[in-house]
Order: structure tokens, then C-alpha cells, then sequence
């Protein structure tokens, strides 16, 4: 996986950016990932995967750098359904559920169809503000009513 072009430049990004943020002993890295992270969920195990890799980078990197003045944050958000993400790929998430889980599937995609909470994109600029603003050593910053309802 790591020879994957985003997570090459994903984890290469850090540590180019770390010696001038230890200088200046300031800093903030707000990594953005998604509210699978926050519960168990089906259908999503790679997805999820992916998205707790950023999770525990994330917090390792918070540890490594506190000492120098610089901060890591996460912001995890919701199902946000008025975003432009599902046109990042180029074929319909249903086509890769294979013929046997189809029954186990159908529910599942028919809730997605109307969630009673979701997260839009002013509630994820504003959690990216909050975290990359707050002086504290808090890391998770859920997005959206719906990623807040799962991370209490």
C-alpha cells in the first residue's frame, strides 16, 4: 500500500514540513479523515483501514512533535452527501458488493439514501478552523451532527 502514490505523498508530507515547524516551534498539521473511524461499520472494512492508518499516524505524529511546539489534529467527518467525494471514483459503490451480501447490502444502502443526520461542508471547514485554532493537546475533532452523535 505504501507504494500507492497518495499515501507516499501523504506520509512524506510530514516530516518535509516538520524541520521548519520545529524551528519556528509552531505549528499545525490537520489531517482530515472520516467518521468510520469512530464506530463499527459494514460494507466500509477498507475504507475504514485506511482512514484508522491516517488515524494512528496522526496520533503518533502528535506525540513526536508536542515537544517542539507543534500540534496534530484529526477532524473526522460525517456522511456528507452533498459533497463532490463519490465523483472521485468512477463507478457505482453497489457494483462492488459482491452477489452473496446483496441481501445484507440493500437495507444498508437504502438507509444511506436518507440518513437522519448528516454533515455538510460548512460543519467540516469549521471543525478544520477549530482544530488547527485550538492550543490544546485534543486530537479528535468529529464534523457534523452526525460524526458529534457517534463520538459521544
Amino acid at each position: 500500500m505504501l507504494n500507492d502514490p497518495f499515501f507516499r505523498r501523504f506520509f512524506d508530507l510530514p516530516p518535509s514540513l516538520a524541520p521548519q515547524m520545529r524551528a519556528r516551534r509552531s505549528g499545525v498539521v490537520v489531517n482530515v479523515t472520516s467518521s468510520v473511524t469512530l464506530a463499527p461499520m459494514p460494507l466500509a472494512a477498507a475504507y475504514t483501514a485506511s482512514k484508522q492508518a491516517i488515524e494512528g499516524f496522526t496520533g503518533s505524529l502528535a506525540h513526536e512533535l508536542a515537544a517542539f511546539g507543534v500540534r496534530a489534529k484529526l477532524v473526522e467527518p460525517g456522511y456528507a452527501p452533498t459533497t463532490r467525494f463519490s465523483q472521485n471514483i468512477d463507478f457505482a459503490i453497489e457494483d462492488m458488493i459482491p452477489e452473496a451480501y446483496a441481501d445484507f447490502a440493500a437495507p444498508i444502502f437504502a438507509a444511506f439514501a436518507s440518513p437522519a443526520l448528516t454533515t455538510r461542508e460548512t460543519d467540516v471547514a469549521e471543525a478544520v478552523f477549530l482544530a488547527a485554532n485550538d492550543t490544546s493537546d485534543r486530537l479528535r475533532y468529529p464534523a457534523g451532527p452526525d460524526a458529534v452523535a457517534l463520538a459521544a
